[in-house]
This record gives C-alpha cells, structure tokens and sequence, in this order.
C-alpha cells in the first residue's frame, strides 16, 4: 500500500505543471475571445456612426419646433331665435389657431431663421429647442418676397447655432438630410425628425402662393407639412437649405422638395438683422421681357436675357456701358431668363462690391462690372404728388403694423387734403403693404383700375380712402 501511494503521489506531482498549463491555456482561450468580441462591437458601432449620423448629430440640436398662435374670424350661423325669424345669417366669430413649423438657430445669442408664411400674421409665437427648453420669441424682421423671417429670443445661457454651407458648391446626387418637424410629431418630445435623400437639382424656378422663387434646390428627402423653416444639411452638417415647399398631388411627400439655398439666406438675413427688412439697391433702370417681335429686331434669342427700357444717368450700370435697348443675360453669374428672375436676382446684390454683367447689344455679346452705392429707401410714383418711404428698424417701432410711410405730400397733390406727413400706408384693396418694394409692385399694376381703396394708419387710428383714377392715370 505504501508503495502504491508513493507511485500516485508522485504522478499526480508530475501532472500538477500539465494541469496548470492547461487551465492557463483555457484563460487565454477565454479571454482572447471576450477581446474579440469586444473589438467586434467597437467596429459594429464605429460602422453605425456613418458621415449621416455625424452630420445629424452636429446639425440637429440647432433645429427647433416653432408654434404660432393666431386669432382667425370664421363665419358662423347665429343662434336658433335669429334662424327662426330671420333665416340663417353668419356672423364671424373669433378663434385661436396654430401653426406648427421649424426653425434654425442661426446665432448662439438668439437669432432664429424660418420661413414667414410659418409665423405670419402671428399674436403669440414659441419656440422650442430640442434638449427642451423653451422661449417666447419676437419676430426681428421678415421678407415677404423669399418667405423669409428671423426671430429672436431672450436667454442669457448660448444656443446651439448651426454652421452656414456654400449653397453654390452643391453636386448633383450628393447626400443631403432634412430636419425639422413634420406634422407636429416633435410637440412634447423636442426631438426633432430626420429624413434623408440627395440634391436632385439647383437652380429650380418655382412659384408658391405669389411667392417667387429662384435657383432653389430640389431633393427627394421626405419633406412635409411642419417641416417648413427646417435645416436641409449637408454631409458635413452645414446649413445648405431652408425646406420650404413641396410639389405633391396628394399633399403629403412624393419626393419632390424644395428648399431656399443658404447663400440666399444669408444675404437676407443679414439685411433683415440691420434694417428689419430687405431694402433692395437703387438701380434706376427699368427691363421688360423679350417679344420675339423685340429679339427679332435685337438679333438676339427670345430667352436671352431681358430689355433695358429704360435707364437714368445715375444709375449704377450706367456707368458701366449698358444703354437702353441692351439686353442683360447674367448678373453675378446667374443667367437672367425673364423680368422675375432680374428682380429676384438683383434685390438682394451687395452694396459698394464689383458685380459682373453680361448684356448684348445689336447680337454682340459683352461683359462689364458695376458698383452699387445706395439702396432704395424712398419712392416717388408718377401722378401721386407723393413720396413713399421704406422705415428704419427705429421708425417701424412706433407703428403698429408694417408698412410704407408718406414722408413728403406736394402742395399740388390731389391727395394733400386726405393723406399727409407721417401716415403708414399698410394696405391697397387686398394686398398687404409690406414694404416698399411690395408698394412699387402694387402701385405698377393698379394703374388700369378705376378707383382702389387705401388703407393707412395716423397716430395709432386705422382709416380707408378711395383712389380714383382717371384715363390719365392720375391719382385723385
């Protein structure tokens, strides 16, 4: 026995280093494969955080959800008394509605872009960032003609600002992601939604609800009601678009949207923060579509460009060469195709900055460069005896609504006795005066009516006189 025992003593010594050997080996084995399975979902998450995820998470916390309150009159039947003596007649009855759109922190002080058609007319508008605070905001300024408008804020912590893009960079195809707020989803959440797609054009003409619009962009990114105001972002997560509109026959998304480009933004935001409005140049130059009687005549093609009609001696393209009966194709490198698109380009051109123009004159295509050095503040139409002028953010303060102030009425005007020094037009029939330049627009195409009603405010009280016009086309 004792011999036995000393045999497997022994051989269980010899087996000790084989058995701790092994089991050192299983460690290994073991711990190999928990470091393999973790690197495997370090690189299953680095393969989820793609350039879109990036992209969103730097654009989206400057995305936010705007809600707009405002009072609407809806005609309604009087009560049953009435009805049964009288007969069914409406009476308008007020109510709250809302509108729900998006917006974009442009500036980590406060300043918030959207579109103005989301918080038009509005008594109350908040807005709501997406880590969940929120603000009662105060329209800054709006263009009426790029359905544009800033808001702003009063915090004293910083606001997550989105970086701007270069709109004019784009490429066909590449991917781009649209944040916003569709149908109201992010109302008690923040969040804002995210849909993705490509550029699938630049440069698209639209026109929505009077609004004219040049070189938008277009993308197949889902874009919906409430998006409105929302960031379509780059890959980088810049700023490139503001979602503005779709083209859909059942009014929901069948990837066709449209968004005003950054490089157009900006410009109207910076005029919009330092006058409250944009304040187009002084070009002192009238043009006018081509006929193809007229290109006939020029040597030129009917979609050339348009005509020089009429030009004054200080203007600036004036001195730059251009004479009436030119035909002006391009400014700044944008081709010129119809009346709209000159107006569309040229109101938002840069003052005292070189400008490149390209103009034919007798079929001979050439280039020059102007300087613009003022901008229209004031206006004067034929027949009115009247100077209209467009106010300073200072000035509009002490209005109640936005509109065109009468700064000089001549001692011959027909209207000296009914309008004077100080008045804010803000209406003409149906036609909101927003500016100066809507006025010009207004007073340009009323002059075949016979009489139109004006709607003005002094000294805080609202009144309406008649126009009337005679063949003449003057005021009286």
């Amino acid at each position: 026995m004792t011999r036995l025992y000393r045999y497997y003593n022994r051989s269980t010594l010899l087996l000790l280093p084989l058995f701790f050997t092994l089991v050192g080996m299983l460690c290994h084995t073991v711990h190999a494969a928990e470091s393999s399975n973790a690197a495997t979902q370090e690189a299953v998450t680095a393969s989820r955080r793609t350039a879109i995820v990036t992209a969103v998470a730097k654009a989206s916390p400057a995305v936010v959800n705007i809600s707009a309150v405002r009072t609407v009159e809806q005609l309604t039947l009087s009560d049953k008394w009435f009805q049964h003596y009288w007969g069914e007649i409406p009476y308008p009855r007020r109510r709250l509605q809302r509108e729900v759109g998006s917006g974009v922190i442009i500036d980590k002080k406060g300043y918030i872009l959207t579109n103005h058609h989301v918080i038009e007319n509005a008594d109350s508008i908040t807005v709501t960032i997406p880590d969940g605070r929120e603000f009662a905001a105060q329209v800054a300024g709006y263009d009426y003609l790029s359905d544009l408008a800033v808001l702003e804020v009063d915090t004293d912590t910083t606001l997550p600002e989105i970086q701007w893009g270069d709109s004019e960079s784009l490429l066909i195809g590449e991917w781009v992601v649209a944040i916003g707020n569709p149908f109201g989803l992010s109302i008690g959440d923040a969040q804002p939604s995210v849909t993705i797609g490509i550029v699938s054009a630049t440069q698209r003409s639209r026109t929505v609800e009077n609004f004219h619009h040049e070189n938008l962009i277009q993308t197949d990114a889902s874009i919906n009601p409430g998006n409105s105001g929302g960031a379509l972002a780059n890959i980088h997560g810049e700023l490139i678009g503001i979602n503005t509109s779709i083209h859909s026959t059942s009014g929901g998304s069948q990837g066709v949207g449209f968004a005003i480009p950054a490089n157009k933004a900006k410009k109207v935001v910076e005029q919009i923060i330092e006058y409250g409005n944009v304040v187009p140049p002084d070009l002192a130059l009238e043009v006018q579509n081509l006929t193809e009687e007229l290109a006939e005549k020029l040597s030129t093609q009917m979609n050339a460009g348009v005509l020089v009609s009429e030009i004054e001696k200080q203007s600036p393209l004036t001195n730059a060469g251009i004479r009436r009966g030119d035909v002006i194709s391009s400014i700044s490198g944008h081709r010129v195709k119809n009346e709209e698109d000159f107006y569309t380009l040229t109101r938002l051109l840069p003052i005292n900055q070189s400008i490149q123009c390209e103009f034919s004159r007798r079929g001979k295509n050439r280039q020059t460069e102007f300087k613009i050095k003022t901008r229209q503040w004031s206006y004067t139409p034929p027949g009115w005896g009247i100077t209209f002028s467009q106010p300073d953010k200072a000035m509009a303060r002490k209005y109640q609504i936005p509109g065109v102030i009468i700064t000089n009425v001549d001692k011959n005007s027909r209207l000296k006795d009914r309008l004077k020094r100080g008045d804010l037009i803000y209406r003409i029939d149906d036609t909101s005066i927003y500016s100066l330049e809507i006025f010009k627009l207004v007073d340009e195409n009323i002059r075949s009516q016979y009489r139109a009603r004006l709607y003005f405010e002094r000294d805080g009280v609202g009144d309406a006189i008649e126009i009337f016009f005679n063949r003449n086309n003057r005021r009286r």
